[in-house]
């Protein structure tokens, strides 16, 4: 009995830990796959099921106590009503045939099946949480223990029943901690991460994420545009706003370009104080010159409104490069569109958009 029930929370241990870091691995890395996700954890936690019931305690002919009920609500946690409700079919479908097929096996086969698939609607309205999952484990074990003693000969009174509930309700609330804890631990190194990728005060990606995606570029050999975009007399409306309402100005133009980028297949990174590089992936240089025009059109339209109520009239010119077109490494790129930046005739106008190929090298030294 005492092997019974190690076996059974060993088997749910491994379960938790397979499945979460799974989904830290789609979640993360593997967002193409992530709608497979439900399906996996319900085919494993189906697979699961399968084990605990037969490591199962006996309780007496055909009949049998296990984990499947914490089995059935770890699988809706971590994958969903979805994985919930396969986890059960397939627990349900194992549970039937597990011994000789009888009446008694296809009812607790059906049972399995009606519980799951009723946990897994209602956490579709109720999504489980640590402050209702007690709701959800504690009617579920009570059923199966219920169900077991009205339609089995097994008495109220009968030790290895209620040393069956208790497996299920230990083993679950056990290997939740463990949950919960990973939860924790994985949200604790994702703001960690993201504190070293995004830039502090606009949210889009920093100078680092930058040199590291032109180096991941550049040694691929993938082609890519580069927009250089540098805000117009950025340091006038420092001096005559302040500047604070200076940084309420970048976040607005952060937000909109960065939604730009997200629909157009591009990387949007803050290199400086008024400086922004956006990475067009395999985009010509016609792409990116109407990438420019566009973003010129959209920040025209939009008003600029700080705290305080004030407008703030803003224009942008943009410096645009091509990998491998007019450089091929990531410090030529960005020197190169730098210096069309700084070139006599650019410098002077704004909201302009200056591609390298319309400019001689005369005209860029």
């Amino acid at each position: 009995m005492i092997l019974s029930l190690i076996i059974n929370f060993s088997i749910l241990f491994t379960f938790i830990v397979l499945a979460y870091f799974l989904y830290e691995f789609f979640g993360g890395f593997k967002k193409a796959y992530r709608q497979y996700y439900p399906l996996f954890v319900g085919f494993c936690g189906g697979i699961i099921a399968v084990l605990v019931m037969t490591e199962a305690l006996k309780l007496s002919d055909g009949v049998i106590g296990d984990a499947r009920a914490a089995v059935l609500i770890l699988a809706i946690i971590i994958g969903g009503p979805q994985a919930g409700i396969l986890t059960a079919l397939i627990a349900g479908l194992f549970r039937m045939v597990s011994t000789d097929f009888s009446v008694t096996t296809m009812f607790f086969g059906l049972n399995t099946m009606i519980v799951g698939v009723v946990m897994s609607l209602i956490a579709i309205k109720s999504p489980i949480t640590a402050k209702n999952v007690h709701a959800y484990i504690w009617p579920c074990v009570l059923e199966f223990l219920l169900f077991i003693m009205i339609a089995t000969p097994v008495h109220w009174y009968d030790l290895s029943n209620w040393l069956s509930m208790l497996m299920n309700v230990f083993a679950f609330y056990t290997t939740y901690g463990v949950l919960y804890i990973f939860k924790k631990q994985f949200a604790y190194t994702r703001e960690i991460k993201k504190f070293a990728d995004t830039d502090y005060l606009t949210g889009v990606s920093n100078n680092r994420i930058f040199r590291e995606e032109l180096n991941r570029l550049t040694n691929n050999r993938l082609a890519f545009a580069l927009i250089l975009i540098d805000v117009d007399r950025f340091r006038a409306i420092n001096h005559y706003h302040g500047h604070l309402y200076g940084d309420e100005i970048l976040k607005q133009l952060a937000t909109l370009l960065n939604d730009y980028a997200n629909d157009h297949n591009s990387l949007l990174t803050r290199v400086s104080s008024d400086e922004f590089y956006l990475i067009c992936y395999d985009a010509a240089p016609a792409h990116a010159l109407a990438y420019a025009s566009e973003m010129r059109i959209l920040l025209r339209d939009h008003t600029f409104m700080l705290s305080n109520f004030e407008e703030v009239p803003l224009t942008v010119s943009f410096s645009i490069v091509n990998y491998p077109d007019n450089a091929i490494s990531p410090e030529s790129l960005v020197r190169l569109a730098d210096e069309i930046r700084q070139s006599k005739d650019h410098s002077k106008k704004l909201n302009s958009i200056i591609h390298t190929n319309q400019l001689t090298k005369n005209e860029i030294n």
